[in-house]
């Protein structure tokens, strides 16, 4: 074969990896931005200075805002846990939210909430991101439901380390990501997957911070938890969604661990 030949064959085969490399590298852009998330996808719904948009349930509820935060602390003296929650419901959503807490400090974020009988053991019923307050368990980021006078732990974290210490042990910021589309439900903790379940019981509500009641402990009335930077997404919710390395877990009709109060 003549040079001029090898070199006009060369020639083509580059050109033809080249617009390979090209096709490949749009395909990752575009891929990109199907799943990115723009500022204007977000939208805030916490202001940094009062309460606006959300309303207390079961009072008395010690809420204050501090520093951009919503701080909460419990009651002593106190029989029912209270809610600070939206006031708009919302059905499939993405969350996302800092918290830093006193580490003992009991909590959650409640989703996909509803109101319930003046006669049960909380006002509100719904799924629930715990966060944790021992410091052996360690299940933050575990989901369960929280049903009046019981509890149903839907995804407990006893047997994944990854997700039993996505908290940070040294105080700091935390932040829970949460995604609720159709009955798939996926959590992150500090970008760390610890929950992902297949459920269908609650489909809308309300999402709220969990005040838990403190009866006698009057000493814990000091423990405080500081939530901040509070947005969802609430349109074209798949569009946004993110993959998870956790296979997700069906608790339809089955019965999961259960705690009576």
């Amino acid at each position: 074969m003549s040079r001029p030949l090898k070199e006009k064959k060369f020639r083509a085969k580059m050109w033809i990896n080249e617009r390979i490399c090209k096709a490949v590298l749009l395909s990752i852009f575009f891929c990109q931005i199907s799943h990115a998330q723009p500022a204007e996808a977000w939208e805030k719904i916490f202001n940094g200075k009062n309460i606006d948009g959300w309303s207390v349930v079961d009072p008395p509820v010690n809420v204050k805002v501090l520093d951009s935060s919503m701080v909460l602390h419990m009651t002593a003296h106190t029989a029912r846990h209270s809610f600070i929650r939206t006031n708009r419901k919302y059905k499939d959503f993405i969350f996302e939210v800092d918290f830093r807490r006193d580490r003992t400090i009991d909590s959650g974020i409640l989703f996909r909430s509803e109101a319930t009988p003046d006669s049960a053991f909380s006002r509100l019923f719904g799924y629930m991101v715990k966060i944790d307050p021992s410091l052996t368990r360690m299940w933050t980021g575990g989901v369960f439901l929280d049903f009046g006078n019981g509890l149903n732990w839907l995804h407990p974290l006893q047997d994944d380390a990854r997700a039993r210490n996505s908290e940070k042990s040294g105080g700091g910021w935390n932040r829970v990501r949460i995604e609720a589309v159709g009955n798939e439900i996926k959590v992150w903790v500090n970008g760390i997957p610890t929950s992902h379940l297949i459920d269908d019981k609650y489909q809308s509500g309300f999402i709220a911070l969990k005040i838990h009641y403190l009866g006698g402990e009057t000493e814990k009335e000091k423990l405080e938890i500081a939530y901040k930077n509070m947005r969802v997404i609430s349109k074209n919710v798949k569009r946004y969604a993110r993959e998870i390395d956790l296979p997700a877990k069906s608790t339809i009709g089955k019965n999961a661990i259960t705690y009576f109060r």
